[in-house]
């Protein structure tokens, strides 16, 4: 299944930084070989990302920020020189910085440093009894456990190991995991199906109307 239109307008969070420094910088970072996940702005949604550190001394994480002038190859472990530069007229959601490679320091064929699903947390989510279709995008209706007042969503992607069976509101636990298609020669976002916590017989109630 397709992403939704509206969940595509939303762009990764900005790079982390505690800097409030309007200043250009160049920083070297060292991008991993294989990529993570990185939530897409606030929302359920994961998208495939670069796994950096910022310093030499520094700790890896994901991140799905766009590094301008940089292809990233799997298998290969980067180190940049990055030119940072804050975005002067920021719009809703839009990151805080630009990011442009000045110089590849090196290209190193390398195994990931870090275990990539350590990036990729497990969501605790409850399934309606029944699918439906959001701007015609097929899917699954859902709510996000870590919220009381939690409401139906809906959930425009399959869930791997899921075994959906109408009339029946589920409780699961999933993970996204970035995997490389060879076929596309990139990565994709999977969410898999951890634990099955729940599966009752009823009506969910309050599902929006298609």
């Amino acid at each position: 299944m397709k992403k939704l239109c509206f969940l595509l307008l939303l762009l990764p969070l900005a790079f982390g930084s505690c800097d409030d420094d309007d200043e250009s910088r160049v920083e070297t970072w060292t991008v991993a070989s294989e990529k993570g996940v990185d939530r897409i702005g606030m929302d359920i949604g994961y998208t495939p990302a670069y796994i950096v550190k910022a310093s030499p001394n520094g700790n890896w994480f994901a991140d799905a920020i766009h590094i301008q002038n940089f292809t990233f190859e799997k298998g290969y472990e980067c180190v940049l020189r990055v030119r940072i530069d804050p975005v002067p007229e920021m719009i809703c959601d839009g990151p805080a910085y630009n990011y442009t490679m000045e110089k590849l320091i090196s290209r190193t064929p390398a195994e990931p440093p870090v275990d990539p699903k350590s990036f990729s947390p497990e969501l605790d989510v409850t399934i309606a009894s029944e699918q439906g279709e959001y701007f015609g995008t097929p899917g699954y209706w859902f709510k996000d456990m870590r919220y009381t007042d939690s409401y139906w969503l809906p959930f425009p992607w399959e869930i791997e190991g899921f075994d959906f069976k109408p009339g029946f509101e589920a409780r699961i636990q999933i993970q996204p995991v970035a995997e490389y298609d060879e076929a596309k020669g990139d990565y994709e976002v999977k969410y898999y199906q951890t634990e099955l916590i729940s599966s009752e017989e009823k009506a969910s109630e309050g599902i929006p109307v298609s």
